[in-house]
């Protein structure tokens, strides 16, 4: 992540532009609660990055850790304040981008998409045909490109691929447990 050259009121005027109401929580707990990864990561709290966004601490917010969050919206339905948690990161996320503070080498290793290496690409189109998401399209240059912007990281080019030719990050989130 590239160094903060923001203001608090930039940043929450952009999530307000968003969630309206992301300044209604009062700190419940409600969503921390519901959370699938916050219960498999110790550093990853829905509740917490919504209270650090709220008292301006840029730093600790505007950081890998929105990329933790599946986006699922399980926190969304129990918020009694609507503040809706999975919007506010979500937003985040597209302030951190629209800025340029993290580089797509950076969300690559962050498991957040997948790609194709060019020189392993058969194109049999076997990633065309099983990506849930119309992820994967053949570039002219005659192999297999995966748009960062409509991945899920679902993995499921990378277990297809004959050719072993897409790599897909594990997210740091599956790395912090250990069984």
């Amino acid at each position: 992540m590239r160094a903060l050259a923001i203001t608090e009121r930039e940043v929450k005027n952009f999530v307000q532009n968003t969630v309206s109401t992301f300044d209604q929580c009062f700190r419940c707990g409600a969503c921390s609660g519901i959370c699938p990864v916050k219960k498999t990561s110790y550093v990853f709290d829905p509740r917490k990055i919504v209270h650090q966004l709220l008292n301006g601490r840029l730093e600790e917010v505007l950081n890998e850790i929105l990329w933790y969050c599946s986006q699922c919206g399980s926190c969304v339905p129990v918020c009694p304040m609507d503040v809706k948690p999975r919007d506010v990161i979500k937003a985040l996320r597209d302030f951190v981008i629209k800025k340029g503070l993290i580089s797509d080498e950076e969300l690559f290793e962050l498991g957040v998409f997948a790609r194709v290496n060019p020189s392993k690409c058969i194109v049999c189109l076997t990633c065309v045909r099983t990506c849930p998401f119309e992820a994967v399209s053949i570039k002219e240059e005659g192999f297999a490109f995966i748009d960062k912007d409509k991945c899920r990281a679902c993995g499921i080019c990378v277990r297809e691929c004959p050719a072993r030719a897409i790599e897909l990050k594990e997210k740091p989130e599956y790395m912090e447990v250990k069984f």
